[in-house]
């Protein structure tokens, strides 16, 4: 855990007063090399600061890094789709940021901000999914949820094969803590369908999991992702999948409408 007032330093000094423009948030954020840190300061400078300042930051920076492939304009970029999705955002600062973002007509930057999703899973499947008990193998005896739960610590990688097909977002979210599942077992969990909605959301917030690539290619073409986080998880994709996005019309078309703008965004001129 980060102490409270390690954190409190780094918000003031990282974010707070100062002059809102890219090179002041690039240079800022690059100074704190902890991901959680860098989130966090984030979310105190957006909630204090200038709204309409910090859209038009945000848009530089997401041109920046598309544009000219900017290895600190991306990793700040990554920062932002996180913080805004984070919890510890108030409600009253995501409603200035969206509001100064569609005043100022950065439709991509304004979807940045919504929470809410349409259902990618029906009410029977969902409860199917949730099932208190269910096997680990279709021959095997019913596991509770908390026998499962135990289970996802464990080393024995069948084991962890077997529960990387368990849909229930509490067994999830103990397997993208355990230190002997690698790459390949999350971008199964990323990509599997029909998948429980806020098992992909857990997956789309963690730490170490959700900066990967492949982890994120899957996630946001996995049709089960809810549209908030696909369109977030969008915003930090290469060129290349902004325009396989775009194109596909098995995906949402808010979505393939986001990666078109963020792509467009890329042929623009960076702001100084």
């Amino acid at each position: 855990m980060i102490p409270k007032s390690i954190t409190h330093r780094a918000m003031s000094s990282t974010c707070h007063t100062i002059r809102v423009g890219p090179r002041d948030i690039l240079a800022r954020l690059k100074a704190l090399r902890d991901s959680r840190m860098r989130v966090l300061a984030l979310i105190q400078a957006l909630g204090e600061d200038d709204p309409t300042a910090w859209v038009h930051t945000m848009a530089a920076i997401m041109t920046r890094a598309h544009r000219n492939a900017d290895a600190d304009a991306a990793e700040a970029l990554e920062t932002i789709t996180h913080a805004v999705a984070d919890p510890g955002l108030a409600y009253s600062a995501r409603q200035r940021l969206y509001e100064a973002a569609t005043r100022h007509q950065l439709p991509a930057i304004a979807r940045l901000f919504l929470v809410a999703s349409p259902r990618t899973m029906d009410a029977q499947q969902l409860a199917r999914s949730l099932a208190p008990e269910r096997p680990l193998k279709p021959t095997g005896r019913s596991l509770t949820l908390g026998e499962r739960k135990a289970l996802a610590r464990t080393h024995d990688r069948e084991q962890i094969l077997l529960l990387l097909r368990d849909p229930h977002p509490a067994v999830i979210a103990i397997l993208l803590d355990n230190p002997h599942v690698t790459e390949s077992d999350i971008v199964r969990i990323a990509a599997a369908r029909p998948a429980v909605p806020a098992s992909l959301t857990t997956l789309a917030a963690h730490p170490r999991w959700s900066v990967r690539h492949a982890v994120k290619r899957a996630l946001v073409f996995n049709p089960s992702t809810p549209l908030a986080d696909a369109i977030r998880i969008a915003t930090t994709l290469r060129p290349q999948e902004l325009r396989e996005l775009a194109a596909d019309p098995s995906l949402p078309a808010p979505l393939r409408t986001h990666a078109a703008e963020v792509h467009t965004s890329a042929l623009r001129r960076p702001q100084a």
